[in-house]
């Protein structure tokens, strides 16, 4: 009879886990959500990934969108565009989630969200400045997280050059959540068809997609995902499932939305990912007794 060494055992273990871990990541089937005369997706257009200041590689991004019950998601590293446009590569090779490059441009007075550009945009100059060079890139313009303290945002002209505002985004406290749907108030007064953006800024937590954009789209594309947030037409959700926008959107998605996060195998994916650790945790314990 072979016992097997220490070693053999933590290499068994990593198996088994990569073995668990493929067998049980299936992905949900997403049917089409219609109301209104639209399709409604749903969008996360906050994403920080790897390489840069995210945990996730693309694919892996790509995978978890999925599991979230996202049909859209931006990549927007800080001040870089080169991951995002390895995600927009690698999405167009799949039938996954659509995926938008982006960045966030990130200067002490204000953080910007640029969605559908191709080019870094330079966070050393205003925000107006900023915004204008997103725009042509036939880009759209998002503010991140806009609290009081971003005095970029203080100028009314600058607000209304905007494409859109972050309405609902991941908070310590619940009254950051009342400072980000008064700007969007604001915001909305200064240019009524601007549109209200959910988005989890996801580096390692919150879960992607705590807070999410639906879009009233007429075509599922990129070029359909835009023409929605430049149009207006979309309602952000915040972590406590509050709906933002257009009250005639809202009264769309009050009792009928889109199907969110939907994990059926979460606990074997842990199993896999906790014995695929401790085996490799073994595995380099021994060997740095030898």
């Amino acid at each position: 009879m072979t016992i097997l060494s220490p070693r053999g055992i933590g290499a068994m273990l990593v198996l088994a886990g990569v073995t668990i871990g493929t067998v049980s990541d299936r992905f949900p089937v997403r049917l089409p959500f219609r109301t209104g005369g639209y399709e409604v997706l749903a969008g996360d257009f906050h994403v920080h990934a790897f390489p840069g200041d995210g945990a996730l590689a693309p694919w892996t991004l790509l995978d978890e969108a999925r599991r979230a019950g996202l049909d859209v998601l931006a990549v927007t590293n800080h001040n870089r565009t080169f991951t995002a446009r390895l995600a927009g590569w690698l999405a167009s090779e799949s039938d996954g989630p659509i995926l938008i490059p982006g960045e966030e441009i990130t200067a002490l007075e204000y953080h910007l969200i640029a969605i559908g550009v191709d080019r870094t945009v330079l966070s050393n100059q205003l925000a107006a400045a900023a915004i204008g060079e997103v725009h042509s890139q036939g880009g759209l313009a998002i503010a991140a997280h806009p609290l009081p303290e971003f005095r970029g945002y203080e100028d009314d002209a600058t607000v209304a050059q905007l494409d859109g505002t972050e309405a609902a985004h991941p908070v310590r406290e619940r009254r950051d959540q009342e400072k980000f749907a008064a700007f969007f108030d604001r915001a909305r007064r200064l240019k009524p068809g601007i549109a209200p953006i959910g988005s989890s800024d996801f580096h390692m937590s919150p879960a992607l997609g705590l807070c999410r954009t639906f879009l009233f789209v007429r075509d599922r594309s990129m070029a359909g995902v835009l023409d929605a947030i430049r149009s207006g037409r979309t309602v952000a959700s915040d972590e406590w499932d509050r709906l933002y926008g257009d009250p005639e959107l809202v009264r769309l998605l009050q009792h009928d939305r889109p199907v969110g996060r939907s994990d059926e195998h979460a606990g074997w994916r842990r199993l896999s990912l906790t014995l695929v650790w401790i085996g490799i945790a073994g595995m380099l314990l021994l060997r740095g007794r030898t």
